[in-house]
């Protein structure tokens, strides 16, 4: 059957083959694709043994992280960090395939590990999906048409050597006046690889996020409407719905509250060893002035503070420290503030702030890098 949710139902899963991996998918160079930007990494540094940080489209080394090294930036694609000298990104094979590039941020070299017959990059390079490192599972949403005209977002799933269109839901209508704007689309594999969370619940119309386990043809969870997104724990396969007010979910034990946690505003995100979750928050839903950023202690159950000043998207960049960026006054929004561009960290032990020093061209705001939760190496 359908899964089905307080938004209505999906439509059930269509169609589900074995194909080969698409051209390029085990070596060689992609055939050209009309109109899509050329992904491409960038590696300007040797990575030196310290810590690594992915924000956004920048790498960092961060042993020092009031003084990183970038390292590479990813164009018209996402990266993922692999080892201490490898990274992995994906571009499109064909019209209708993808395969994954193991690049040496060392010595440039690349080679081709792995590839799917589905697409997770659009037309305009944006990545659309998600992918396991170890090249054998893929998912994507991919824009389409039903039966009635209707415009929809299909997800795709490559696992066990094969395609499958698990459910699709109707495109969601995304205009927003807002300063975060709406939540992104959700859909990412659990850290163990057994479970994937798919949806993009917003607007009217909605369809809830599900949860579906690998080889398992039905949902085994629905989330309710006003979770918006999900992040999954570092390790195993616990959730975190947000939206709302946080709550947990795994498949053992179900939905349970996230005790003593305000909602998780805007761009939640784990620290490495996936303790503790920092976020961007108004003291005042209702009120959208004064932004502050938090951290949430998923053991000691309490939120705090960082600083009673204006501050906003705060991201983990390794174990006990996060970066965000000072907010001040701006011309075009009169009565609120705005991301100042000054990059500020913090070392949660001491509570000290401190502003952080790129080298010249290499901060976020001079590469026009993204902003979003940090991604790790090592990965603890």
């Amino acid at each position: 059957p359908a899964p089905a949710g307080k938004g209505g139902a999906a439509s059930a899963a269509l169609t589900s083959t074995a194909a080969p991996a698409p051209t390029g998918g085990k070596g060689g160079s992609p055939s050209p694709v009309a109109g899509v930007p050329d992904p491409s990494a960038r590696c300007v540094a040797q990575p030196s043994g310290g810590p690594q940080v992915r924000v956004g489209n920048a790498i960092y080394e961060v042993a020092d992280p009031v003084h990183p090294r970038l390292l590479c930036t990813v164009v018209n694609t996402l990266a993922h960090l692999f080892t201490e000298d490898t990274i992995q990104y994906v571009r499109r094979s064909g019209p209708d395939g993808t395969e994954v590039v193991l690049r040496s941020m060392s010595s440039g070299n690349e080679r081709v590990i792995a590839g799917w017959p589905i697409k997770l990059l659009d037309s305009s390079g944006q990545v659309t999906g998600d992918w396991r490192v170890d090249g054998n599972e893929a998912a994507t949403f991919v824009p389409a048409v039903d039966g009635a005209g209707r415009l929809v977002q299909q997800m795709w799933l490559y696992a066990e050597g094969r395609s499958q269109l698990v459910y699709q839901f109707p495109q969601p209508l995304t205009d927003c006046v807002c300063r975060f704007g709406l939540p992104p689309p959700t859909l990412a594999f659990s850290a163990d690889g057994r479970y994937l969370v798919s949806g993009w619940p917003v607007g009217k119309g909605a369809t809830p996020l599900y949860v579906y386990e690998m080889g398992v043809h039905d949902p085994v969870m629905v989330a309710d409407l006003q979770e918006t997104a999900a992040l999954w724990s570092r390790s195993g396969h616990t959730l975190y719905l947000t939206g709302g007010t946080p709550r947990s979910w795994t498949p053992e034990g179900g939905f349970a509250s996230v005790e003593g946690a305000s909602p998780w505003a805007y761009q939640p995100g784990l620290s490495p060893d996936g303790s503790e979750v920092a976020y961007t928050a108004f003291p005042d839903p209702s009120n959208q002035v004064g932004i502050r950023v938090y951290v949430y202690d998923l053991q000691a159950r309490k939120t705090r503070l960082l600083i009673d000043a204006p501050r906003s998207e705060v991201t983990f960049v390794k174990d006990g420290w996060v970066w965000y960026f000072e907010e001040r006054p701006c011309a075009d929004c009169p009565g609120q503030t705005a991301a100042t561009g000054p990059v500020y960290g913090m070392e949660l032990a001491s509570g000290r702030e401190q502003q952080v020093v790129f080298a010249a061209g290499e901060s976020p705001v001079n590469l026009q890098s993204s902003w979003s939760a940090g991604e790790f190496w090592p990965d603890t």
